[in-house]
């Protein structure tokens, strides 16, 4: 059976995942192909800093470099974010990108070798197990207080967080927040309009500028 089906809310799951060996039952699950099925912690799994790059096979790795790769090798930092774009199926994870960029060692001449390249994957594939297997997301952007009693102060004085959602998240968590998530400051500002009055109206208010009331 799978865990956390016992009817409990999802916020509770990803905080008892999180709580008693989440970083192991990850691991099992993925496996045994459980993972299809979804991320075991959904709120982590939406968080920028999050790292998902053992998600994909060496083999994706592979075919994406030799698609892109030019004898053998790649032209500086823009081939390699085409063949990761490649792995990750559309636009890499800010943050993420970065990091690779910061791994991959380029030659003198810009040129990035396949060798180098298997080195930064698998550098970045200890980097994602030590973030799930130490807890960190718990640590991440995401979470402002370390204990309950501040959480609630801040509650109660409606002290307001330091970050948004959508600093924190790379998309909604529930659909509710889907509503205004991509606005940016120019779309809620209020559009004015004058004011239009039919003729009756312009006459009538000239009569009354004029002192005839009625």
């Amino acid at each position: 059976a799978l865990p956390y089906s016992s009817g409990r809310c999802c916020l509770c799951a990803s905080l008892q995942c999180l709580s008693d060996g989440g970083a192991a039952r990850f691991w099992t699950m993925a496996f045994f192909g459980l993972t299809a099925l979804g991320p075991q912690n959904y709120m982590s799994s939406l968080l920028k800093d999050n790292l998902l790059v053992d998600i994909f096979t060496d083999e994706e790795y592979d075919d994406a470099y030799n698609r892109v790769a030019v004898d053998g090798c790649l032209k500086g930092e823009a081939e390699l974010t085409a063949v990761l774009e490649k792995v990750y199926h559309g636009e890499v994870p800010s943050a993420e990108l970065k990091d690779f960029i910061d791994l991959t060692p380029i030659a003198e001449d810009g040129t990035i070798t396949r060798a180098d390249f298997d080195a930064t994957v698998a550098m970045m594939r200890v980097k994602a197990k030590e973030f799930v297997s130490s807890q960190h997301q718990v640590l991440a952007g995401a979470c402002e207080t370390s204990s309950s009693e501040v959480m609630q102060t801040n509650l109660r004085r409606h002290t307001r967080n330091k970050a948004n959602p959508t600093d924190k998240y790379s998309q909604p968590m529930m659909t509710s927040q889907e509503y205004g998530w991509h606005q940016s400051g120019e779309d809620l500002k209020t559009k004015r309009a004058a004011k239009m009055s039919c003729e009756e109206t312009q006459y009538a208010a000239e009569l009354i500028k004029c002192g005839v009331y009625f």
